[in-house]
């Protein structure tokens, strides 16, 4: 359960519901503890964007020494370079029009590091003639798949190959290797540990093996958020890692123990519209204004609701069952504290920035929320523009 977090009572009555709500301190405390984790050495992080899609974060990150980002779209990777990012890494295989859309932003931003990932030919192929169209070079970190079983090669021999195919080609660059261990979430503590550290081992033994090859590695990109403590503990040269949830925190993975360092830094104010009969209490917060990925009745915790019941959850509308309807007049507001803050923050435009003392301070845009382009500018209709030119 996350803790309270006051909002002044006047500021609340100037906040429409439903509002993305960050809290400025918690994530500067949260940021803080990354940079412990690693020892004080912002070269250790490529802290993951998707999570808080956010300029003024990527601006602080800069301002604590942080340049190097990972993200999920071309929309995340323009943002980065929008707003300081000086290497960015787009962790997603880019097939066809976005591997042109990467490359044009290479081409635009010279003096920012672009790399990708890939664990397969034909994507390479396609990045290096999306390069050589650009007149630029993509950096190409090679895929393996450390257990998680979504992207990337478990055979060596591929991986090898892959990276032979890279250095001979003049439109690619080999950075690194990458690989993703979420699904060390699902398994106990004690489990994470040790799994964590086979994973360390699958990736430096992995680059060993293409040194002796004559292929140079430069980087190792890893971790997801909880398993992020562990390998903090245990750096090795060149590795990097990437957890992002842990900038906002959430519910979700305040359930692990190795993360009780961070707090809930974001949440989701939310206003009982309507008292349907049958003990509900009907919110204004569904499924467009808060993370949906978890079974429903997993979603969120509502603050002073939380033993109620969610019986529906779709849309706009959150509809819950509780004892003591009484106590939620029509229009009284609440915070919801989302399970999951990354699709959360995907929903929204802006958020609503609170201070210590639990007054706004500023509003912040969501800038990278939305994937564009969606047509290729040198391929669309005359007169039909796209955001990346």
């Amino acid at each position: 359960m996350p803790p309270k977090a006051f909002i002044e009572p006047a500021a609340l009555a100037e906040i429409s519901s439903p509002a993305l709500i960050f809290f400025h301190e918690r994530i500067e405390a949260n940021m803080a503890a990354m940079l412990a984790l690693v020892g004080g050495d912002p070269s250790r992080l490529r802290p993951h964007v998707k999570t808080h899609k956010c300029g003024a974060i990527i601006r602080r990150w800069s301002a604590l020494g942080v340049g190097k980002h990972k993200c999920a779209t071309v929309r995340e990777a323009e943002v980065l370079a929008t707003f300081g990012a000086t290497d960015i890494m787009l962790a997603f295989p880019c097939v066809g029009p976005s591997a042109r859309a990467l490359a044009r932003l290479a081409a635009r931003w010279p003096s920012v590091r672009f790399s990708t990932i890939g664990a397969d030919p034909v994507i390479l192929r396609d990045l290096s003639a999306a390069a050589a169209a650009a007149g630029c070079r993509i950096g190409v970190f090679i895929e393996m798949d450390v257990g998680h079983g979504r992207t990337g090669t478990t055979d060596l021999a591929v991986g090898i190959a892959l990276g032979r195919q890279v250095t001979s080609d003049p439109n690619l660059e080999l950075r690194g290797l990458h690989g993703y261990d979420g699904h060390l979430g699902s398994v106990s503590a004690e489990e994470r540990q040790g799994k964590a550290s086979e994973v360390r081992q699958k990736l430096a033994g992995w680059k060993e093996a293409l040194h002796s090859e004559g292929l140079g590695v430069e980087a190792l990109v890893l971790a997801g958020s909880p398993s992020f403590p562990h390998h903090a503990k245990a750096l090795q040269p060149g590795m990097e890692l990437s957890a992002g949830t842990v900038v906002l925190h959430d519910t979700g993975y305040g359930k692990h123990a190795e993360l009780a360092d961070f707090v809930p830094a974001v949440a989701i104010l939310t206003r009982v519209i309507d008292h349907p009969g049958n003990n509900r209490v009907t919110f204004d917060c569904g499924s467009k204004a808060i993370a949906c990925d978890q079974p429903a009745g997993s979603r969120l915790t509502l603050q002073g609701l939380e033993g109620a019941k969610s019986v529906i959850h779709n849309e706009e509308h959150l509809v819950v069952e509780c004892a003591d309807v009484d106590r939620w007049p029509i229009g009284t507001a609440t915070l919801a504290w989302p399970s999951h803050a990354c699709p959360t923050c995907a929903w929204h435009d802006e958020a609503i920035v609170i201070n210590g003392a639990g007054r706004v301070e500023a509003v912040w845009p969501i800038e990278a929320r939305g994937r564009g382009p969606r047509l290729d500018p040198v391929l669309a209709p005359a007169g039909v523009s796209s955001r990346l030119t």
